[in-house]
């Protein structure tokens, strides 16, 4: 009987909180899409809802951004961070419908993965939002290297 006196206030509590978080997704679907589709995290598709910009506006050159001050985007997953751009921000690409509201909007935003296919679709999942400014870099995290771009270790230390 007392666990359950003691436990009850915490069992309200959680029920509130799912009742909530319920309301907040359904609220935030209809602007950003669902994160919960089955198929993207089983299938590991990768995929946002679809866009109306072309990709190919949305891609810049490695050498391009190269000492220009931008807010550096990376979306690709937390296994796949062995080598990252200084100073850039880890937002996995699944993540990205619901954390779009992070992004500075008087910044330009530069979107990279490890080949440029996945910051192509987030760039032009947040060109479809609003924010002209943003771009994917063009081959990604490879073509930056092979540009003279600076990487770093995942923590921050120098991998070059």
């Amino acid at each position: 009987m007392l666990r359950r006196l003691v436990n009850f206030p915490f069992s309200v509590a959680g029920k509130a909180a799912r009742a909530f978080q319920a309301r907040e997704d359904a609220r935030t679907a209809v602007q950003y899409g669902r994160t919960d589709d089955p198929g993207l995290v089983a299938n590991n598709t990768h995929t946002l809802p679809p866009t109306q910009t072309e990709p190919e506006l949305v891609q810049i050159a490695a050498s391009a951004t190269l000492g220009k001050a931008m807010y550096v985007l990376d979306v690709r997953d937390a296994g796949e961070r062995f080598e990252v751009i200084p100073g850039s921000v880890h937002m996995p690409m699944l993540e990205t419908n619901v954390r779009v509201s992070e992004l500075p909007p008087d910044q330009t935003v530069v979107v990279y993965c490890t080949d440029g296919s996945r910051s192509t679709k987030v760039a032009c999942f947040f060109r479809d939002r609003g924010m002209e400014d943003t771009w994917a870099i063009t081959g990604g995290l490879v073509a930056w290297k092979a540009a003279g771009g600076k990487v770093a270790g995942p923590s921050g230390g120098s991998a070059t």
